[in-house]
């Protein structure tokens, strides 16, 4: 049950994050029209017959919203989770692929000014110096391409001024975060105009180790930066770049030890007796001095787009857009919330991914509105990690029935990846207010992998000693350090390794689609939009990167698709101050991707699955309203019936089932973001302001099957892969000076100090969460010149 003073708090605030960022000029309108580029040309967010949420630049600064963490707070249907090594998952409408590789392509596609950031790990630290951000949602496979068939989220960063101009904000709260934004924009010449903007994040570790207790873990160390170039060449011609990256060197989170499933006979003995985790915001472990292990974080990124826009003719226009971008990543993540080492591991990565597009369109201005293009993309994802498991059950049991001590283990794994692909996008107006809308894109996807699992150590009765001694019989001979152990039980030669033998894995996928787009818009009066659709986008298959001992682990799962029936209305009422936005859906989702598990010699082990079918009902209301002026009021509302159709297999957490009408992991059925925001004059030259922003979220699941446990699982009171309902609520208050040239906020977030997770997983043993992060507060001074 929900809280009653939560219920209450929720009843009195309506605010929708769709159109957080308004500021309306009169009482009886809604505020300036919305402009985005959702069907990639600038249009009215009213106009577009799509479900799009938008945060707008102020709204972002005032509700302090600064990365996915917060967006997904903030938009309903959109949830984010924390993953074992600091890659986000997203799900959106119950669309997501729960998987960490950096390798993963992601079912929301992330975007900077339309240039692509293909992988999950690249779009943490976006949401700075921005216009808006678009959250598209539904399959937007036609004008987006594959890997979107959740949707899209759009940054749209701010752009160059004709006029001098330069701002700053800095904010200083709870735990020492220091946070600190500052941006100068203005001509170069007449031709030429710039932008730069850089942030800066740090914050004190805010976790406490449970066995430790003056030892911390949480710290925040970011850095971020971004220029911008537009040249106005000639009347017909304009360019623009955008420089842009990052450094964090922040710690990866520590999860929160809730659970023990032990996978093998014999128990280590240390582990079943540590306490579980307090149910508290801040209480967690990790490795620390006994297992000389300590999380920590360092990446870097850096992308380069250049974006051209040359006139034709008074009708058609030819854009190009090219991006080079560079990750490089080295952290620790503990994955088990222990004061020992279960399933720890340091990691290594890298990305490089060029991506160039051409497409001509005629604008916005015609009976028949077209767009035809073509974009190829070209990615190598490199990734290592080593892994101590020294105190896990299948260690322990190794070492009593057969003598050997499996301590560490390392994998590696090179992807190739690329893309091609073709489209074409219209709409035509069959009559006055009556639009046809259609589209299709052709893409063809090819990858590569090569993967190994070895052991680096010189150990004679470890790791690979055990397997190529035991497991193999001697039959491949005495294991030599670097050799792959893997074997092979796919039943056929893969890279000369022959059935029942181990050794490197190498395997190439090449898939095709069709993704397409077909509807209706109807405005029967000014302020009224009905419409209709129907869609279908794919996200590629992909490879794991997982610590594996045989080849059935590293299998790619086939592409997903799917198939979504949407319609809607977009209504402006009582003379223009009230906006009400409503749509249903339906999604036939084939071949799900989905990170699970098989059994094999060492108990039940990771790997990527196909899940048959799938469906997902939905329906979503946005309001927005200003009864009087300085006074905004609006609501977002999500409700989903996310179910499985037919899988069988083995759960996430260990269990073998059929898993038919069991529901959809990170889909909770109801979801609520509300945001309230007053302003009023207090003298002739300052105003003062008030706000506050729900967050409600019903439970959902973690994995598939997560609403049962093992029959071995402790406790066996909790769901240990389920995540619990929750509200957060914050607030905020200060005063602005003359044409908002200066604020001074006083904010709090997460006020009541709600104890949540955004996800749970199991980890050898172990089963661990994550939690959110407790209340925070502090006070912000922002000013522009």
């Amino acid at each position: 049950m929900y809280p009653r003073r939560f219920l209450l708090i929720g009843t009195a605030m309506l605010a929708s994050p769709s159109y957080a960022q308004v500021d309306a000029p009169g009482a009886n309108d809604v505020g300036p029209e919305i402009i985005v580029t959702a069907n990639k040309r600038e249009q009215k967010l009213s106009d577009v017959g799509a479900t799009v949420a938008v945060l707008g630049g102020e709204a972002l600064a005032r509700q302090q919203i600064s990365d996915l963490a917060d967006i997904a707070q903030a938009v309903p249907g959109l949830s984010f989770a924390n993953s074992e090594n600091g890659t986000p998952i997203l799900t959106l409408r119950g669309v997501g692929f729960i998987e960490s590789s950096l390798a993963a392509y992601p079912t929301v596609s992330v975007y900077v000014d339309e240039a692509p950031l293909p992988f999950g790990a690249l779009a943490i630290h976006s949401a700075y110096d921005l216009e808006r951000v678009e959250v598209l949602k539904g399959p937007q496979g036609t004008l987006f391409g594959q890997n979107s068939t959740g949707g899209a989220i759009n940054f749209i960063a701010a752009k160059p001024t004709d006029d001098l101009s330069a701002g700053f904000n800095i904010s200083y709260g709870r735990f020492n975060e220091v946070n600190g934004e500052a941006y100068v924009s203005g001509p170069l010449s007449g031709a030429l105009k710039a932008r730069v903007a850089a942030r800066i994040e740090r914050m004190d570790g805010w976790q406490i180790s449970n066995s430790r207790p003056d030892d911390r873990n949480g710290k925040v160390r970011n850095l971020m930066g971004r220029l911008l170039l537009d040249w106005e060449a000639a009347p017909t011609a304009r360019f623009s770049l955008n420089v842009n990256g990052w450094k964090d060197k922040s710690d990866t989170a520590a999860p929160q030890y809730i659970g023990y499933v032990q996978q093998n006979p014999v128990a280590n003995p240390i582990i079943p007796t540590i306490p579980f985790s307090p149910e508290k915001p801040r209480a967690a472990d990790w490795g620390g001095p006994v297992a000389g292990f300590e999380p920590f974080g360092d990446s870097d990124f850096w992308q380069v787009s250049l974006r051209g826009d040359i006139d034709l003719s008074d009708a058609i226009t030819l854009t190009s857009l090219t991006s080079y971008l560079r990750f490089n990543q080295r952290q620790g993540a503990d994955r088990d919330g222990l004061p020992y080492t279960v399933n720890d591991l340091i990691s290594d990565g890298s990305i490089r991914s060029v991506f160039q597009e051409l497409r001509l369109s005629n604008g916005g201005a015609r009976p028949f509105r077209w767009v035809v293009g073509a974009n190829y993309a070209d990615s190598k994802v490199d990734q290592a990690a080593d892994f101590d498991y020294r105190y896990t059950s299948v260690n322990e049991t190794v070492k009593t029935f057969y003598g050997y001590d499996l301590t560490r283990a390392h994998y590696s794994n090179f992807q190739k990846l690329r893309s091609y692909a073709v489209f074409a996008n219209g709409e035509y107006d069959l009559a006055d207010g009556l639009t046809f809308k259609a589209g299709a894109r052709y893409t063809r996807a090819k990858s590569t992998a090569t993967i190994c699992n070895t052991d680096l150590t010189d150990d004679a009765r470890g790791t690979g000693a055990f397997l190529f001694d035991i497991v193999y019989g001697g039959a491949a001979g005495p294991f030599r350090t670097g050799d792959c152990f893997a074997g092979n039980d796919l039943g056929r030669t893969i890279n000369g390794v022959a059935p029942g033998a181990p050794g490197e894995y190498r395997d190439r996928l090449s898939e095709d689609n069709i993704s397409w787009t077909a509807g209706l818009d109807y405005k029967p009066r000014p302020g009224l939009l009905l419409y209709a659709n129907v869609s279908r986008g794919y996200k590629a298959g992909s490879f794991p990167a997982v610590s594996a001992t045989s080849f059935v682990q590293y299998r790619a799962v086939s592409q997903e698709s799917v198939t979504a029936y949407e319609s809607g209305v977009k209504a402006s009422l009582l003379g223009g101050s009230l906006q009400v936005n409503a749509a249903g859906f339906y999604y036939d989702y084939r071949d799900k991707q989905l990170r699970s598990k098989v059994q094999s010699f060492f108990g039940i082990q990771d790997a990527l699955v196909n899940v048959p079918r799938s469906t997902i009902k939905g329906f979503e209301l946005e309001t927005t309203m200003r009864p009087v002026e300085g006074l905004t009021l609006a609501t977002g509302f999500t409700w989903l019936d996310a179910k499985i159709k037919t899988f069988q297999g083995i759960s996430g957490g260990g269990l073998p089932a059929d898993f038919a009408d069991t529901r959809m992991p990170f889909a909770p059925k109801y979801q609520l973001s509300s945001n309230l925001d007053y302003e009023f004059p207090i003298t002739g030259s300052l105003n003062a302001f008030v706000g506050g922003s729900m967050n409600l979220r019903s439970n959902t699941i973690a994995v598939v099957g997560g609403d049962t446990n093992a029959a071995n699982a402790v406790p066996t009171n909790k769901m240990l892969q389920g995540i619990d309902n929750y509200i957060l609520v914050d607030a905020r208050v200060g005063i602005a000076g003359p044409d908002d040239a200066w604020r001074l906020m006083v904010f709090a977030k997460n006020i009541f100090n709600t104890y949540y997770w955004n996800n749970a997983v199991t980890s050898s043993d172990a089963v661990a969460r994550f939690a959110g992060t407790p209340a925070t507060y502090g006070v912000s001074l922002s000013m522009r010149m």
